[in-house]
């Protein structure tokens, strides 16, 4: 790639995604990388339309430094003394994500800039075992990371696609294996085994922590969710030993509870996506919207409209305009993010926030 190659954009929703696009192009780098930078370049590019007002145009830069490694930087004008705690610049993920990260505001311009965690300079031979790359991981962290990220990339995907369907974006749950993998790399132990079922559970419990956050579309209990994950392994096993579908009885007998549990937590499964009203029978052609009186429905839901509309009114107005975007304007997260100027993941936590929010509040003035 060049030495350097500059992208200037308007500071507007949906620069990110070009953003994304240019970053992409020129980092040579792999897919987990690239993920980070996506994140990253959104965070930052977000808040400086949120928080610089007088920016009106955002220069994007992919630097190859030969000491530093694969640099981004983006600047916009920002005349006011600056304070990224406030600003709210994303120092978690930056700390995080990136090898290493600052910012300079000079002539009333303000840059952020991050390197990127692009594999090390030190040659890796394929013969390393996963053991020799953990032993020389204080010699170089960054390409051993990598080396080992590259080596069990697949377990990660492997494990995502478990959970598909279950009401998460399919690229939200490989990028949260991912980042798990990565987790469970740093935190390895040699003294507790393979790494291999060491990340295969780390990866898993994030990924069912992902789900009891966020993939349900009705609020089921927390022991009821496990339960019904339990019972749908089971069942899988159950399946490929038997060569058919199991009964509750034997799924029961597997699990050690009894058939009525199963049959709860089989139910409890169909909370992780919900149907509209509106939606017309297969066979009919009749939605359930028909069925009801118009008249009753509306006063059944007069009350219940008023209480939400003012627990609503009470949100910030970012989450009150995600809100909408979500559930008036029928957009996706991945469209959101790109109206918005935020990350995917930062729109699924903030819609998460605000529908906790929404709850507690309509509990609280309902109990």
């Amino acid at each position: 790639m060049p030495a350097q190659a500059v992208l200037t954009l308007d500071a507007k929703p949906g620069s990110a995604a070009v953003a994304r696009a240019f970053v992409r192009e020129q980092a040579r780098v792999d897919s987990m990388r690239h993920s980070e930078a996506d994140l990253l370049v959104t965070e930052l590019i977000g808040n400086a339309i949120r928080h610089s007002p007088q920016a009106g145009e955002i220069t994007v830069t992919v630097d190859q430094e030969k000491d530093r490694g694969l640099v981004v930087s983006v600047s916009h004008d920002h005349a006011d003394p600056v304070d990224l705690e406030e600003r709210g610049v994303g120092l978690l993920l930056l700390d995080r994500l990136s090898r290493s990260w600052g910012h300079v505001h000079d002539d009333d311009t303000l840059t952020i800039w991050f390197v990127l965690r692009a594999p090390g300079t030190t040659a890796l031979s394929a013969d390393l075992t996963d053991e020799d790359l953990f032993e020389r991981m204080d010699e170089d962290p960054v390409a051993c990371s990598d080396e080992l990220v590259r080596r069990h990339g697949d377990l990660a995907a492997s494990i995502a696609r478990r959970y598909r369907g279950k009401g998460v974006d399919d690229d939200d749950l490989l990028q949260v294996a991912n980042m798990a993998l990565l987790k469970a790399i740093q935190r390895y132990d040699g003294s507790i085994g393979a790494l291999r079922p060491y990340a295969a559970a780390t990866i898993s419990g994030e990924l069912k922590r992902l789900l009891r956050d966020g993939g349900w579309s009705v609020r089921v209990p927390r022991a009821l969710q496990e339960r019904s994950l339990e019972v749908a392994r089971a069942s899988e096993e159950l399946t490929q030993s038997l060569n058919r579908s199991p009964e509750a009885a034997e799924v029961a007998a597997l699990v050690d509870i009894s058939e009525d549990e199963v049959t709860e937590a089989m139910g409890a499964r169909t909370a992780y996506t919900s149907s509209s009203i509106d939606l017309p029978d297969e066979t009919t052609g009749i939605s359930i919207g028909d069925i009801l009186e118009q008249e009753d429905l509306a006063l059944l839901l007069a009350d219940d409209r008023l209480l939400v509309e003012e627990a609503i009114s009470a949100l910030p107005e970012r989450q009150r305009r995600i809100l909408h975007l979500r559930f008036t304007q029928d957009m996706t997260q991945s469209e959101i993010a790109d109206e918005v100027g935020i990350s995917q993941m930062h729109v699924s936590r903030l819609l998460s926030r605000a529908l906790g929010t929404l709850r507690k509040t309509i509990a609280g003035d309902t109990g």
